[in-house]
């Protein structure tokens, strides 16, 4: 105890030329100086906030609700903001190669099946019955392979799993979840076969 309060002793008292120095310093630290954050860095700190914290952030009204982009493998990346004009959604889809159905629901809700015939059983086909039938399902399944959500906005969009005359059908359905603000349905309706228009209904599943 000596040695402490020698040390301390030891010390000058501060100038208050210091004194106000580190008053100053305490009071940026509490009112942080406000930044201009541009469009695209809104865009990513709002995922990131959401994910981490649930939290609700408004996007705003200059950000499309969706955005379509090509890469140099051919596989599309597809950012939806918000659940607003399916149709012009599927015909983006449509002028980059991909025939697609697109419908936006309600939380809730789902489209009553069967719409389409389905190139695989992940559609309307039997229940599985335990994890290592899902697993070979999914390794098996072409309609998972041709999209996936690939983060909190986008989906990857795979054209090499799409086979001529297939039609990707894409069911959004809204979600009141910050961190999953949409559920997606997908799946590869049969070459050249009718996918009837979308009958919303509840979803008890």
């Amino acid at each position: 105890m000596d040695e402490l309060k020698a040390m301390w002793e030891s010390i000058p008292p501060a100038t208050p030329g210091e004194l106000a120095g580190a008053r100053r310093r305490l009071l940026d630290g509490m009112h942080p100086r406000r930044r201009f954050v541009t469009a695209p860095r809104l865009l990513v700190a709002a995922g990131v906030a959401a994910a981490a914290a649930g939290t609700v952030l408004i996007v705003g009204n200059d950000t499309p609700a969706y955005a379509l982009a090509e890469s140099s493998d051919g596989t599309l990346t597809v950012t939806v903001n918000e659940l607003r004009d399916p149709e012009g959604l599927q015909a983006k889809l449509g002028a980059a190669g991909v025939r697609a159905d697109v419908t936006f629901l309600a939380a809730g809700t789902r489209c009553a099946a069967p719409r389409f015939a389905g190139v695989d059983p992940t559609y309307d086909g039997p229940p599985t019955t335990g994890p290592e039938e899902l697993r070979a399902l999914a390794n098996e399944s072409r309609s998972l392979k041709a999209a996936a959500v690939t983060s909190i906005r986008t989906i990857r969009i795979s054209p090499e799993h799409i086979r001529p005359g297939e039609t990707l059908v894409m069911e959004f359905r809204d979600n009141p979840d910050a961190q999953a603000p949409w559920r997606l349905g997908k799946w590869l309706a049969q070459a050249n076969t009718p996918v009837q228009p979308c009958t919303p209904v509840e979803d008890t599943g």
